[in-house]
């Protein structure tokens, strides 16, 4: 692989985000004005200034990394991309461990369906009342350190209290103790819930109410969304890199 050491290696410029030249040159090559289409649609939910060069790239590392995504190409360039725009790796695990949850979105359709068949069934599972009181120091965690409350998740504390309290540890960690600020880290979750892959607005409308509670304005948010669909981009982006390891037969 034969990196770009020029001006197109940097953060600014689509060839810079590819930073092969190889994989540049072939793109080009076989389709300038597609090379050009995909380089302006890149660059416009990149280059304005309402989120800095850092958020952009957690932001984007984010995107690519929940479960939903797992783009392992994109994992590593946003990962190297958000170092160099300053984020320190406390930065990078705050917005990892940030969007381990996000698989629990699933259960909040499977709960309920397990419900209804096993109450069909007759085999309807019971509650144990003496968890109230946990439940409720933990939902109160949940909201101190979060500023929210999901009720979609009463039903999985009181049906699985020990993945409950486990889930609540890993919802509330970065909040409680990660390097972002409340409005950054309220970025990151408004970015995993607005993706082609996961679309959750119950979790998107809620993110978008807290960010703007922390001093976020709308032009903020309307580039996480821009920078969400250039998520479109990757499937052009992997094949070019394919391309050059297997290039066209004479």
């Amino acid at each position: 692989m034969i990196v770009n050491d020029g001006k197109d290696n940097d953060l600014d410029t689509f060839a810079g985000l590819i930073a092969d030249d190889e994989v540049v040159a072939c793109l080009r090559d076989t389709s300038a004005g597609s090379f050009e289409a995909a380089a302006s649609f890149w660059s416009v939910s990149n280059s304005t200034a309402h989120l800095t060069a850092r958020m952009r790239e957690l932001i984007l590392l984010a995107m690519h990394a929940t479960s939903t995504a797992l783009n392992v190409d994109a994992i590593g360039r946003h990962l190297r991309r958000a170092r160099a725009a300053g984020a320190s790796d406390q930065d990078i695990v705050d917005v990892l461990i940030t969007i381990v949850a996000v698989a629990n979105h699933a259960l909040y359709a499977a709960i309920p369906i397990l419900e209804e068949e096993a109450e069909r069934a007759g085999a309807t599972g019971t509650s144990d009342p003496s968890l109230d009181a946990a439940f409720e120091a933990a939902k109160q965690d949940f909201i101190s350190s979060r500023g929210f409350w999901n009720p979609d998740r009463e039903l999985l504390a009181r049906l699985m209290p020990e993945y409950f309290d486990a889930l609540n540890g890993v919802s509330t960690e970065s909040w409680k103790n990660g390097s972002l600020t409340a409005k950054e880290r309220e970025f990151v979750c408004i970015g995993i819930d607005c993706t082609v892959t996961h679309s959750f607005p119950q979790g998107l409308r809620a993110h978008i109410r807290n960010a703007l509670g922390h001093g976020a304005n709308t032009q903020e948010i309307l580039q996480i969304f821009q920078l969400a669909a250039t998520m479109g981009l990757e499937g052009y982006l992997l094949a070019g890199r394919a391309m050059t390891k297997h290039p066209a037969r004479a």
